[in-house]
């Protein structure tokens, strides 16, 4: 039994802060035995490593490059537990003693001094100022060290120093000493005049109050700390009250840091009126007050400057009321969960009663309500900060009110939610009340008029322009309800429960911020963790939790089905739904309201089919265009649900929603059409609605077959299929399906006929000037059912297969061939595969070819525009119609499938796998994985074992396809076969040649690694660099191809000797090499194609024989060249190999100086004849033959 009280304790220690366990060593293991596993640390296991950082101060500080990595190195220690900082109270007074100590030695380096203050404020940031200032030694021997330290041009103006300086002086200046008699003077070597310690300590206050850095909050600190002593008091304090308010009369503008003083005097005349005794500080109150209202400061354009003015008027208005407990307030049994679980208090839920019975007969100065009055113009601010700052304030003040006082209070709050009221007001209101709430303040009376309230403010949305408001006044809408869950006896909330639980889960399942959701959630938990009167709280909370609101769409579609089903929350749930979401400013937040409401149909069928429905149906044809769409888009997905419900029942969808509710469905899209609401802006989210109208519709089999609406709704779907947005395109070609299947059965001659024109029609539409109208068509084709393809197959196919190629007027069309081939895909699956079948009905054998050969066609569509790669749409399109078409095939004969066909689609598919782009890779990769171990087998795949070994199945279940570090070194094996080699050398090359600097490094590794492990293979290395000169032959002139293949081949010859072997036994490559280098730049104007050419030249100059000569020809043609930057390009990249290759002889080497000096020398940038001059004089030099212009 004592083990279990242990545990519920636990438990209680994560929730109220004010408990404290007790107990043996033994009754701790056996809790701990029950504790679960956790992120959070359980000690200070760096303490080492923190004890060595300090210790080698001296060695850290040798340059500032170490002192800077010993100051991370200790920040990334302590950045650890600054979650969990109690976790270094064991060692704090070491740490601290061991930096003291190195501070208080005087000998040491200014620079040790400052690593140490470093330190000193990480373990202060970390731990809090609150707790290091109770460890710091106070004795009276620091007191002069310190202050001369700050008095330093370092502890004035290094921050680190300065901050920790002042927190050191804080506690020192707590010496129960007299101060004015300490020390009396000391003299200051440059002045005439002495000054105190005392005049010293207040100076250095002054300063550091106008620092922009965090050392201001500290200089406060030590004025709270110093002036309100008893002995500085009397004479000090007014001084310094009057120094303050000589800073707040400055103007902003007329002085550049002026807001940094006001911050630094405003916090410190606020924490001297916190750290003050009461009845020392109430002479001054009223003077301050008075004043700090005429400097306005309250109302400044600073935010921190407003805060702190709210922080000093609460401070100043707790001084004027004597520090007490309300015996008035409402107290819920004991505040600690302890002490409640012990049973050692009762929840009466009524009142303390204090001993003080004249207490309420107190006389409240006129001033209070001044401050009162202040603090509810700080909740309308407009920054979050200052609202709450006046809350907590409103809560503090009213504590120590009488109760008719309090009540005022509350209802002054109560004012702020009215429609009068900005959200400012909306959002400071809910945090007063919760902060009221929570200190027992807000009396159960009250409860039935903030109920009203808060059940609008968890709603509260508004839009302003083109943003919203109210997402702060629902979040503190949900703290307020937390508050109440631990302020007051189930008892007292019984009337509310119900619209409160309800009012909770509407912001948990349906708002659209998550950290509304989020507190929505965490509020209900604790109403149902402390309340326990929530209907099937319990059952809602494991739904329901934290994580599970934080997906949105999950939220709405999911978790509100899961809710739905207890009768207390099913049409709550439809009511907020229909009243606040379905006509939501957020389109996306409508969709989703609809779609919830057709999940929420079958929990109350009767419901919305005779209440819900009607009351949608008057607002689709409505003035306002967000009410019409979300109404449409929700009368279409409840239609869709009550069908479904009528198909479970044996029911026809018009005996459930009537015959009136079925004309009104009938006439939306007349009369949207006769009042041109499909025009503009708004035509859009009109098309986009109705579409999905028309989808559900047809899915729930209306009763309209054969009437004139069908006429409508098609043309309009039709009118939507070529429109420019996509979403509108997308949603009328989800309706076609359905729509075609259900309205449109080509049964009868004169509806076979209709087909026809249909397809004709569309099919003709693929061959157009406008991109948008080929694109709709296309993707509409690929929507036919099984009933309107049969008998035309082989036309749609015929036509589709045209909209997939290229031709000069659609060469941008790229998004129309990625949607032909997803529609011949989609027809696949529509019509099926057999081998004998016809091939105006199905795919067979007569018409799979065609297929094949034009997807493996679409793999080389590499369209550029300035959208990028748009020709990737194509291939990933393509690929992913390879995987699945060739899946159907091997299902049903996999003898369809040629060698030739297989062969090339699997080269094919493993050039897409090591080409540029990440998303091409990964849908090729996968693809590939897919086929080599497809079930039943592919057959014909090349080198299958081989393929096999190099990709085992469990490498490929495993593989990231993207990355082309695990992947490059994978494929680049398969240059060893031949089958592979020249498609994967075109995938490679391009990569390798690409501006990305990490695919390049990983294809240039890859390339390497296996050219180095063939190094002695000269058959292999030759039937490589064939490969190469056979692509670039073939690719002549292609700058997609060429370019990056130049590239690759000067970093192979630049960074390998690996091909020098092949290159130097065999002299035709280098010259086939040089051959087709020089048709490439022949007439180019393309720099970056030219100076690749250059590097691979200047590369093969180390060869011997005829072709050094010719790539010395063509250097020579470069150094002439018309363009600048070519000359200069070649001259650096020919002294270079000069340089590089000293020991070849290349040039004569009697001449080698002079040429160096010439190419070094020489303005190559500038006058063209001049340039060609030296050129010429060079040649002459090497012994080659100088470029003679061409005559005219």
């Amino acid at each position: 039994m004592r083990s279990t009280f242990q545990i519920i304790a636990k438990a209680a220690m994560a929730v109220d802060e004010e408990m404290e366990m007790q107990g043996s060593k033994e009754d701790t293991d056996t809790v701990e035995e029950n504790m679960g596993l956790s992120c959070t640390l359980d000690m200070f296991r760096e303490h080492d490593q923190v004890q060595q950082l300090i210790n080698s101060i001296d060695k850290a500080i040798a340059t500032q490059f170490t002192a800077e990595k010993a100051f991370e190195e200790m920040k990334t220690i302590l950045d650890l537990y600054q979650e969990q900082p109690h976790l270094l109270d064991p060692h704090l007074e070491g740490i601290l003693g061991q930096l003291i100590n190195i501070i208080r030695s005087r000998s040491q380096d200014q620079e040790v001094l400052s690593q140490a203050f470093k330190y000193l404020w990480l373990v202060t940031k970390v731990r809090g100022y609150k707790t290091i200032i109770k460890k710091l030694p106070h004795e009276v021997k620091d007191l002069l060290p310190v202050l001369q330290l700050l008095e330093t041009p370092e502890g004035s103006s290094d921050f680190y120093t300065s901050y920790v300086l002042l927190l050191w002086l804080s506690i020192i200046v707590y010496m129960p000493f007299n101060m004015m008699g300490f020390d009396a003077t000391t003299i200051e070597t440059n002045q005439q005049t002495s000054k105190t310690v005392v005049e010293r300590i207040l100076l250095v206050i002054k300063t550091h109050l106008k620092s922009a850095q965090k050392s201001r909050e500290m200089a406060a600190y030590l004025a709270s700390r110093f002036i309100t002593r008893p002995d500085l008091r009397d004479k000090y304090l007014p001084e310094f009250i009057t120094y303050c308010f000589e800073v707040l009369d400055i103007d902003a503008e007329s002085e550049l840091h002026s807001v940094f003083h006001k911050l630094g005097v405003l916090r410190a005349l606020g924490l001297i009126f916190k750290h003050g005794k009461r009845e020392e500080m109430l002479p001054y109150s009223k003077d301050v007050l008075l004043r700090l209202i005429a400097t306005k400061e309250i109302n400044s354009s600073d935010t921190p400057v407003r805060k702190l003015s709210i922080k000093l008027i609460q401070r100043i208005g707790l001084t004027f009321l004597k520090p007490k407990i309300a015996s008035w307030r409402y107290q819920r049994g004991s505040r600690s969960l302890s002490i409640n679980i012990k049973g050692a208090s009762t929840e009466d839920g009524k009142a303390e009663k204090m001993e003080d019975e004249d207490e309420e007969d107190e006389e409240v100065v006129a001033e209070v309500e001044e401050v009162i009055d202040s603090l509810l113009q700080g909740l309308k601010d407009k920054d979050t900060i200052v609202r709450w700052s006046a809350a907590k304030g409103i809560g503090r003040v009213t504590g120590r009110l009488p109760q008719e006082f309090g009540d005022e209070v509350v209802g002054a709050i109560l004012e702020l939610f009215s429609t009068r009221e900005s959200d400012k007001g909306w959002h400071g209101g809910c945090l007063a009340l919760a902060e009221l709430a929570r200190r027992g303040l807000l009396l159960p009376e009250r409860l039935s008029a903030v109920a009203p309230v808060l059940e609008k403010a968890l709603v509260y949305d508004e839009l302003r322009g083109q943003y919203s408001v109210g997402s702060n006044i629902r979040d503190a809408a949900c703290y307020l309800c937390w508050a109440f869950a631990r302020a007051y006896h189930p008892d007292q909330m019984t009337p509310y429960v119900n619209k409160l639980a309800v009012g909770l889960l509407i912001v948990a399942l349906f708002d659209r911020e998550i950290p509304c959701r989020r507190a929505g959630s965490a509020a209900f938990q604790e109403h149902v963790g402390r309340q326990g009167t929530f209907p099937h709280g319990i059952e809602i909370l494991t739904t329901v939790d934290y994580f599970a609101v934080g997906n949105r769409t999950n939220a709405f579609l999911n978790l509100s089905v899961e809710v739905g089903q207890y009768p207390e929350y099913t049409q709550p749930l439809i009511d907020h739904l229909v009243e606040k979401k379905v006509n939501h400013w957020d389109s996306a937040i409508r969709e989703l309201a609809s779609k919830a409401l057709h999940n929420l149909t079958a929990l109350d069928p009767e419901y919305m089919s005779k209440t819900i429905l009607p009351q949608l149906l008057t607002q689709t044809t409505g003035n306002i265009l967000v009410t019409r769409h979300g109404a449409i888009l929700a009368v279409a997905q409840i239609v869709h649900g009550l069908s479904l419900v009528a198909k479970k029942e044996g029911k026809l969808i018009q005996d459930v929603i009537g015959n009136d509710v079925l004309s009104g469905i009938r006439n939306i899209v007349p009369t949207l059409d006769d009042r041109k609401l499909y025009r503009g802006m708004g035509g859009e989210y009109m098309r986009q609605a109705t579409s999905v109208l028309i989808e559900k519709c047809s899915l729930s089999a209306f009763p309209f077959h054969g009437e004139e609406i069908l006429h409508k709704w098609h043309l309009l779907l039709e009118d939507c299929i070529v429109y420019v947005d996509e979403n509108i395109r997308t949603a009328a070609l989800e309706a076609l399906p359905s729509f075609w299947s259900e309205y449109f059965r080509p049964t009868t001659e004169e509806s076979r006929k209709w087909r026809d024109t249909l397809i004709a029609r569309y099919t003709s539409g693929l061959v157009t000037e406008k991109e948008t109208q080929s694109l709709g068509f296309a993707a509409a084709l690929g929507c036919l059912p099984h009933p309107m393809i049969t008998g035309k197959f082989d036309i749609v196919l015929s036509a589709l297969i045209g909209a997939t190629e290229i031709t000069p007027n659609t060469a941008s069309w790229a998004r129309t061939r990625k949607e032909a081939i997803c529609s011949v895909l989609r027809l696949v699956d529509t019509v099926g595969i057999k081998t004998d079948g016809k091939a105006s009905d199905l795919v067979c054998k007569a018409n799979l070819m065609q297929i094949y050969q034009a997807l493996v066609k679409s793999l080389d569509d590499y369209t550029m525009d300035r959208r990028g790669d748009i020709g990737a749409w194509v291939r990933e399109a393509a690929l992913i119609s390879l995987q699945s078409l060739t899946g159907k095939v091997v299902g049903v004969d996999p003898s369809l499938l040629t060698e030739d066909v297989v062969g090339e689609m699997m080269s094919r598919v493993c050039q897409q796998a090591v080409e540029r782009i990440d998303r091409t890779r990964k849908v090729a990769g996968t693809a590939f994985a897919a086929l080599l171990y497809s079930n039943p087998k592919v057959p014909h795949i090349p080198n299958i074992e081989q393929l096999e070994a190099i990709f085992p199945k469990d490498v490929c279940d495993k593989m990231n396809w993207a990355s082309e570090s695990s992947t490059f070194c994978l494929f680049i094996q398969l240059l060893d076969l031949p089958t592979y080699r020249s498609r994967v050398m075109l995938g490679v090359t391009y990569s390798a040649g690409g501006i990305s600097a990490n695919l390049s490094r990983y294809t240039s590794e890859a390339l390497h690694t296996y050219l180095n492990a063939r190094a002695t293979k000269k058959d292999q290395l030759a039937c490589f660099m064939e490969t190469l000169l056979q692509l670039f032959a073939s690719y002549q002139k292609v700058d997609r191809i060429t370019l990056p293949l130049i590239k690759t081949i000067g970093d192979l010859l630049s960074s390998s000797a690996v091909l020098d072997v092949v290159l130097e036994e065999d002299n035709a490559f280098t010259s086939r090499l040089i051959t087709l280098l020089k048709k490439e730049c022949f007439r180019s104007t393309d720099y970056h194609k030219i100076a690749a050419v250059i590097a691979v030249l200047c590369e093969l100059l180390r060869t011997e024989g005829a072709s050094a000569k010719a790539c010395l020809t063509q250097l020579s043609l470069f150094l002439g060249y018309q363009y600048p930057k070519v000359r200069a390009v070649t001259a650096t990249s020919f002294l270079t190999a000069l340089q590089d290759y000293n020991d070849r002889d290349i040039v004569p080497e009697e001449h080698l100086e002079e040429i160096t000096n010439i190419l070094e020398d020489t303005e190559w940038m500038d006058n063209m004849e001049e340039a060609r001059k030296q050129r010429n004089n060079l040649c002459n030099l090497i012994g080659i033959a100088a470029p003679q212009p061409k005559k005219k």
